[in-house]
């Protein structure tokens, strides 16, 4: 294939990418992206459409072609397209583009999760749309639920959907992985400005822990020059944060200093704040 060629390609993965986990593309996507005329990104839609029939409709109303749940021409990886949505990493049709050095990652365990299932779940954030979702939980089991997405959350080992539970009338976090059947639903009004954990931003201090031998390895590994490290986080999210990194939020400190590095030191300021519950239960 020619460098020619392949830069076309790059165009066709990406609007494909955009149509198939945001429901939609337009030609501004391409000229934006790429730094192509309006007329070639005219040309890469209509190639795409011929190539994958079915996959675009373009909608007179709203002037930009939507998805048409056709197949797709390209193979999308899940973590790719969601770090690519949350705007951590870069997106191409081959992985290794992003890789500069020999490297190695964590062997991973977890469940490899449909792109079909969660590009349903992006699209109807895109859109603000419903879901209903077959969704198993430890403690009550495979149970269908209506809820409408909001956000994508990654806590550093899994996804998380932050979505609001029509049933419980409450914002709630889902594991990605337990999501099992997931079928687009009615429009939804709910936003994530009605989202209050969501959108109270506190500030976690962290210092060295007490017992540590060596605190100025602990503040050299965490950059911490001044009194405390201070990171500032959602409500909502803290408890992912505590379970990723090694702290000890006990309200003392009495964890191993060996396997927790740091300590944090305003747990009851955070309480007051609003932080949920179980961020600061055990396990």
């Amino acid at each position: 294939m020619s460098l020619q060629r392949d830069i076309q390609r790059e165009r066709l993965f990406f609007l494909e990418f955009l149509a198939l986990f945001t429901g939609q593309v337009t030609r501004k996507d391409l000229v934006s992206r790429f730094g192509i005329s309006e007329p070639a990104a005219t040309k890469d839609l209509s190639l795409y459409a011929e190539l994958a029939p079915g996959l675009l409709n373009y909608d007179l109303r709203r002037k930009c072609y939507v998805y048409g749940d056709g197949k797709p021409l390209f193979t999308h990886l899940v973590d790719q397209a969601l770090f690519s949505l949350t705007g951590d990493r870069p997106l191409a049709t081959d992985p290794e583009h992003a890789k500069r050095l020999s490297s190695w990652v964590s062997t991973s365990i977890k469940r490899k999760i449909p792109v079909s299932l969660v590009a349903v779940i992006t699209r109807c954030i895109y859109q603000h749309r419903k879901i209903t979702a077959n969704y198993v939980s430890i403690s009550s089991g495979d149970k269908k639920r209506e809820l409408s997405p909001l956000a994508v959350v990654y806590d550093g080992l899994r996804w998380h959907i932050r979505c609001f539970d029509h049933k419980k009338e409450e914002f709630r976090d889902y594991n990605l992985a337990r999501f099992s059947e997931v079928e687009q639903s009615d429009p939804s009004d709910i936003t994530l400005e009605k989202d209050q954990k969501w959108n109270t931003e506190v500030q976690l201090k962290l210092v060295p822990h007490p017992k540590s031998n060596h605190p100025e390895t602990i503040r050299l590994d965490y950059d911490i020059t001044d009194d405390a490290k201070y990171v500032s986080l959602r409500a909502c999210l803290v408890g992912y944060f505590l379970r990723h990194w090694p702290i000890d939020y006990s309200d003392e400190g009495t964890e191993n200093p060996n396997a927790r590095h740091l300590f944090l030191k305003n747990k009851a300021e955070l309480i007051r704040q609003g932080v949920p519950e179980w961020t600061f239960s055990p396990g």
